[in-house]
């Protein structure tokens, strides 16, 4: 159980106040106002500490505005009301701010300006960066961003700070790169009550006094803030409500509550989950008196602060009371009983503490560094609270148990009378001898002479706060600096011990009758003995203990005989973060063990440990459950719930669990001497008086039913554990062989079953002697889970709880539920099959009903019948046979269960209460009894109508018997066929020639009936009904033979539409060759089709002209599975017949699938689909058919198309068909010649031909290449005429005047012409153009007489208004 330790200091004047946050130092508080002090964790102002703030020049004191505690260092920084004498600040500052990476300090003013400082090297605040908001204004909040999980940055650091504008906040950033501007405006009627940093999502959370919550990111690409939720949180009120108060929880949780009610309501921003906290509710049950619970019942909530170091967040109320919830990171699922509450709800993590208690309204709430203290406002008083474990200790049969944070109660383990001890020291801890009492503080120690009455303290001394002195025996060990000083109980000191400097200094000791331990700062474990008369080393220098690094030693102890010592250890970042592990140091091997608590999902912490008196490897330890472990409990049991005690033993092969016993109504263990445990309870009525018993004697699970046995038969029992516990089976039978003590073996398999030792209990089972349990045993052995079969034997042993526990761990809901309802916990068992073992709930209810039925309650065994939904059966039965029929009636009535109505229509119908029964029917909507009465009183009409309004098959046969019976056939018929039993209308139908019914009645039969009619209409000579049965019943062929013996073509014609794929070929082909004959090609085709005879269907199509759609075609088209040439051979037939119709698409289609892809691509290019073209060439891969597709595109205009040319030489050159393509240049050459006159471009395709030629193979690829360069050389020359008449034009006119004679030669025809590649027309043209435009008009009207002569036409290459001037000029001229 904790103990609070509370110092109220009186601080009237200060109103700041903040735990120092470097971990090397303190913690101290500073509180500050017009004065500056600093007081520790107990309450006592350092020694000057105390400073007067500034002055300014007219020596008027500046009280202090703000403090703020550097995060790593013991160096606090003030803000005061005016800033005159500041670099920056010329105002009040009012706020002050480091950042987490300690490196900078951010200060802001009432006047918008915000400084950011940087320390030095010898801590002396530099000046980085100052800015000033745009609206002046004080800044009210400051806040550092950091991006979840970014390393640390101290040299760019992101400051967010608001500055009240108004009604209005406004928010700016600043870093120390100097960028500085406002990112967004809070529109609000109130001011700012908080401003947080999202860090996960790099977001900024923003709290208005009315309870506006609003959260702005950045946007993408840095363009600016944006908002992204604005609503209102709870608690909010206006400028005269209750305050509001807010607190940011965690990483990612906002916490806030109100003056006016007694909840918390917490915000999840991630998951948008929010619920609520209530202190009434909750906390209450954590309360240690009932004062307490009434105060929190008519509490509200005054302050909310949050402990990130110890996962705690506290609300302070208007009584006085501070109270604390925990939140659990993770919550194991540890038993049955606590799976229901694991839901959605968040408020689960939260487990409420035990909480405190001050004088006065909490005004404010303060959390030191580590979570290990806080401060507490009340008025003008601050509370330094903190809680610790109440401390014990023991010492033979004297026990020594703090009450609370002063006094002491001392009492003897046999039951005496209790001796208390009150001293002024707030007590930290205490030390036991026969004759002597020592209290200590975290500075003082007081020792107590227990032989005087009452006791009186014998002396006091100072001690270090991080060493508490240790009494043993006649001497008390104390430290001073790196010495240990052994004194007496008059206090003189006999003898010093000196630590060398390789040692370290001492910060945990321990003693026993045998050595003195020394634990010390470097790490190692000094030891001396005490046998003698004066200590002397033992082992040589300190032993260095391989203990991890990160753990910081809380507390020794050491066995009786001092060969072992335990340790307990906690995590050196807060004392809060206590270890799961126990360590156990052998002085004789120098080895450390380690016992983990922490395993199976479950939290358990140990907090005490302790050596048996007498055997010195049995280890107790004391646990304590956190999270889901611990259970719903009392006020009077209200940590004890959460507290058991691990027992072990310390083996040399490691610490071995024994087993772990819970403790019941107490506080905690003082001492174990087995076979008992002795354990502390200071909540129950005894201990409010003098004569008070705190210590109470508790019997180990391993002795339970042995506690009375000799000193010989425990000790053997002790063995036989510890043997167990090794595994060693047969030194442990050796332990206890001798011992006869009668039930030892029972007593020994009850410890194996709560200790989970399944080999030891089936090993004890066997030597128990005891037949029913060993034959129990062998039936429980198709148990499969192993803790459900020592369930099973725990039960067959009379431990029921034990039993429950073990089907509980074992996940068996239903052993659980059998055993409860054996033990006659009805409400237990219902709660567990509804929770759990649903699948047996019915059968539960229905027990307990049979309970009740037995106990004579009826009500509750109707009830519970009900739930079993047995109580249509086992009701009537059991007020049946009661004799309770006018209840049994009146339960009839008042259910209107139809069953229930049927059976009471029944019974009254064998008492021939007729109407009664009718009565019942109606109600039941009994159709079947009803129509079976009224038939028995021969009321036919009433039993139609009520066949006609139920529509109930079974009463409507019923009444068709009953009609057939008294010959009333027509309406037997109709009923038969309302029941839809069509045989029995058939047979009648048929006896009494009713055709029409019988056909209708056939129709809605089964196919075999439908076959028997239809022979009986054949024999009748009544062939079209006859057909229409046979075609319903399936037999297609014998209608068919009907039809066509019959002549009915009007029947035949439907019945052939009516015929699908999966009617027989033979009767679709017969019907083919009917629609043949009378000239109905085209459904004759179909039929011909269904009936898989392909080649027909074609040859029809073919001879009658009938279009083949592609739907066809793909009924036609062969599968895979027949043979290649035969399905070749049909697509090519459907491949032709389409290509005959002008489907070419399809004609392609389908002699692609044959394999044919040249006749393929021939009937794609009969369609003219030139696209098609190009993508079926492309994929194919074959020559020829990229030769047929480049012959086909050049018929295509493809000059005028650049992409067709393309493709015709991409063809041509994957054909390799370079004839065809040097072909394709020369005609692309000719064409820019005779079309363009563009010699470039024919040039450049003369080239092109040039170059593939190279690639020919043919024999004459010499001439053509002769004939290439020639007219090449040609287009080159004129080419070069035409480019000198820009530049010399007498050497262009020489040329072109060469190429004409060349040209024009006697012996040079069209072909040769042709051959030279360029047109002599154009030689002329560009000569006479010249001429025509440079003064030369006699040049040219000669050089057009030549063409004349020459029969070279001048249209085709000179422009006729040329012509005509040339020749107007010359006229005028001659």
């Amino acid at each position: 159980m904790a103990v609070d330790y509370v110092s109220p200091v009186d601080l009237s004047d200060a109103t700041l106040f903040s735990w120092s946050q470097a971990s090397s130092d303190g913690p101290w508080l500073a509180a500050a106002s017009s004065e500056l002090q600093v007081i520790d964790a107990e309450g006592a102002v350092l020694p000057g500490s105390v400073f007067q703030t500034l002055q300014d020049s007219t020596s008027k004191q500046r009280r202090a505005t703000c403090i703020a505690w550097h995060p790593a260092l013991p160096l606090l920084a003030w803000g005061t009301e005016q800033g005159k004498d500041s670099k920056t600040h010329h105002s009040a500052v009012t706020c002050l701010v480091w950042s987490a990476q300690s490196s900078i300090l951010a200060s802001g003013d009432d006047k918008g300006r915000l400084a950011l400082w940087r320390l030095d090297s010898s801590s002396i605040p530099g000046l980085l960066m100052h800015f000033a908001a745009a609206a002046p204004g004080p800044i009210t909040h400051i806040l550092f961003g950091y991006s979840s999980g970014a390393s640390s940055d101290t040299d760019k650091v992101t400051a967010y700070y608001s500055v009240a504008v108004g009604d209005s906040s406004h928010i700016y950033c600043g870093n120390t790169d100097g960028h500085h501007n406002k990112i967004f405006c809070l529109e609000s009627q109130a001011a700012l009550l908080g401003l947080f940093w999202h860090a996960a999502k790099g977001q900024l959370v923003s709290v208005a006094k009315t309870g506006d919550l609003c959260i702005h990111g950045e946007e993408e690409e840095g363009r600016g803030w944006q908002q992204i939720v604005k609503m209102k949180i709870g608690g909010g009120a206006g400028p005269e409500g209750p305050a509001l108060m807010v607190a940011w929880v965690g990483d990612q949780t906002l916490a806030s509550a109100s003056g006016r009610d007694d909840i918390v309501r917490l915000y999840d921003l991630d998951t948008e989950d929010n619920y609520i906290l209530r202190l009434a509710a909750k906390h209450s049950e954590y309360c240690s008196v009932d004062e307490d619970i009434r105060s929190e019942m008519s509490a509200t909530i005054s302050s909310l602060s949050w402990s990130a170091a110890a996962g705690i967040l506290s609300a302070g109320t208007s009584t006085g009371r501070v109270a604390f919830w925990k939140h659990e990171q993770s919550i194991a699922l540890t038993s049955l009983s606590s799976a229901p509450h694991m839901g959605a709800d968040p408020s689960v993590h939260w487990m409420p503490q035990r909480g405190m208690t001050v004088a006065g309204q909490v005004d404010d709430v303060a959390w030191g560094r580590d979570g290990s203290v806080l401060a507490v406002q009340t008025g003008t008083t601050i509370h330094i609270c903190q809680r610790g474990l109440l401390q014990r200790r023991c010492c033979g049969a004297l026990a020594a148990v703090q009450l609370s944070a002063h006094d002491v109660a001392i009492e003897s383990m046999q039951g005496s009378d209790t001796l208390q001890v009150a001293s002024g020291l707030q007590i930290r801890g205490l030390g036991l001898s026969k004759t002597h009492l020592l209290l200590h503080s975290n500075t003082a120690a007081e020792l107590y002479d227990l032989t005087m009455a009452p006791p009186q303290m014998a002396f006091a001394f100072t001690c270090l706060q991080s060493l508490a002195p240790v009494l043993q025996g006649h001497f008390l060990f104390r430290a001073e600096g790196a010495s240990i000083e052994i004194c007496s109980m008059a206090g003189a000191v006999e003898q010093t011990l000196v630590l060398s400097q390789g040692d370290g200094k001492p910060t945990n000791m321990e003693a026993c009758s045998q050595f003195l331990f020394v634990f010390t700062d470097a790490g190692r474990l000094c030891m001396w003995s005490l046998t003698g008369r004066e200590a002397k080393p033992y082992g040589g220098a300190g032993r260095v203990l391989d203990l991890p690094p990160d753990l910081f030693l809380l507390s020794m102890r050491c066995n009786c005989d001092g060969s072992k010592v335990s340790m307990l250890t906690r995590q050196t970042t807060s004392s809060q973060q206590q270890s799961q592990e126990l360590f156990v140091y052998d002085v004789q091997t120098g080895t450390i063990s380690v016992c983990s608590f922490g395993d199976e999902g479950v939290l358990r912490c140990p907090q005490q440990h302790f050596w048996d008196a007498e055997h010195p490897l049995l280890l107790a330890c004391e646990l304590a459950k956190t999270g889901n472990a611990q259970k719903k409990r009392t006020a009077a049991t209200a940590e004890a719930a959460g507290l058991e005690v691990a027992m072990m033993f310390a083996t040399p092969q490691g610490i071995v669990l024994q087993e772990c016993q819970p403790t019941e109504a107490c506080q905690g263990v003082v001492a174990v001497t087995a076979p008992f445990l002795y354990t502390f309870d200071i909540t129950s009525e005894a201990t409010k008086s003098s004569q008070r018993q705190v210590v109470h004697q508790t019997v180990m699970h391993t002795f339970i039913g042995m506690q009375n046995v000799d000193r010989q038969t425990s000790r053997a029992l002790l063995d036989f554990s510890y043997h167990l516990a090794i595994g060693d089976m047969n030194e442990a039978y050796k332990a206890v062989k001798l011992v006869k003590t009668p039930g030892l073996w029972r007593s020994l398999c009850l410890s194996a079953v709560r200790s989970r030792r399944h080999q030891v209990v089936q090993f004890c089972l066997d030597n128990m002697e005891d037949v029913q349990c060993a034959q129990a045993a062998r039936e429980f052995g198709r148990v499969a889970e192993p803790d459900a079969w020592l369930g099973l034997v725990a039960m067959q042993l009379g431990q029921v709880e034990e039993a429950k526990k073990l089907f509980t761990c074992a996940a068996r809901p239903d052993l659980l539920n059998k055993l409860l309802q054996a033990c006659g916990e009805w409400d237990e068992a219902l709660r567990v099959a509804d929770k759990h073992d649903r699948i047996n709930l019915k059968a539960t209810h229905f027990r307990l009903a049979r309970h009740h039925e037995g106990m004579g309650d009826f009500a509750a065994a109707m009830k519970h019948y009900q739930l079993s939904d047995t109580h249509r059966q086992e009701v009537p039965r059991m007020l049946f046979e009661a004799e309770q029929i006018a209840q049994l009636a009146t339960y009839v009535t008042e259910m209107q269960d139809p069953e229930l109505m049927c059976w009471w229509g029944r019974y009254n119908e064998s008492l021939g209460q007729i109407d009664t029964a009718l009565e019942a029917y109606q109600q039941a909507n009994d159709a079947v009894a009803l129509v079976r009465l009224h038939c028995h009183q021969e009321d036919f009409v009433a039993a139609c109508d009520v066949v006609e309004k139920s529509d109930n098959a079974a009463a409507a046969f019923m009444l068709a018997r009953q009609l057939e019976a008294t010959e009333q056939v027509a309406e037997a018929v109709h009923y038969f066929g309302k029941a839809q039993r069509t045989n029995h209308g058939i047979r009648l139908a048929k006896q009494h020639g009713m055709d029409t019914e019988l056909l209708e009645l056939a129709l809605k039969s089964s196919p075999l009936l439908m076959l028997d009619t239809a022979e009986y209409f054949e024999q009748q000579r009544e062939l079209d009904k006859a057909v229409l049965l046979y075609q319903k019943a399936g037999k297609q062929r014998r209608a068919l033979e009907l039809c066509f013996s019959g002549q009915l073509f009007e029947t035949l014609a439907t019945i052939a539409n009516n015929l699908t794929a999966k009617s027989d070929p033979a009767v679709m082909a017969r019907c083919a060759d009917f629609f043949l004959e009378h000239g109905e090609h085209e459904k004759g085709v179909q039929l011909l089709m269904q009936a898989c005879q392909f080649s027909r269907a074609l040859d029809v199509c073919d001879h009658n002209s009938i279009t083949l759609t592609e739907t066809m075609a793909e009924a036609m088209t062969p599968g895979q599975g027949i043979e290649a040439k035969e399905r070749e051979g049909m697509l090519k037939r459907i491949a032709k017949l389409a290509k005959q119709q002008g489907s070419f698409h399809l004609a392609c289609k389908k002699y692609t699938q044959a394999g044919d892809k040249v006749k393929a691509l021939k009937c794609l290019i009969r369609s003219g689909d030139t696209d098609k073209i190009i993508f079926f060439a492309g994929v194919s891969r074959h020559a020829e058919i990229y030769t047929l597709a480049a012959n086909y595109l050049q018929t295509l205009n493809w000059h005028a198309r650049p992409n067709l040319a393309q493709s015709i030489v991409t063809f041509y050159s994957k054909a390799k068909a370079w004839d065809s393509l040097v072909l394709f240049f020369e005609a692309c050459a000719q064409i820019e010649i005779d079309d363009f006159r563009d010699y470039q471009k024919a040039l450049q395709a003369l080239q092109e031909a040039l170059k593939y030629v190279q690639k020919s193979q043919k024999s004459s690829k010499q001439a053509v290449i002769a004939s290439l360069t020639r007219r090449s050389a040609a287009v080159t020359a004129f080419l070069q005429a035409q480019q000198l008449f820009g530049s010399d034009a007498a050497s262009a006119v020489q040329m072109c005047n060469g190429l004409i004679v060349e040209l024009s030669s006697d012996d040079s025809t069209e072909g040769d012409i042709v051959e030279a590649g360029v047109r002599i027309g154009d030689v002329y043209a560009l000569l006479v153009e010249y001429w025509a435009t440079h003064d030369g008009m006699q040049q040219a009207h000669q050089l057009l007489e030549r063409m004349r002569i020459t029969k070279v036409p001048s249209g085709p290459y000179i422009e006729a208004t040329t012509v005509e001037a040339v020749y107007q000029v010359t006229a005028a001229l001659m």
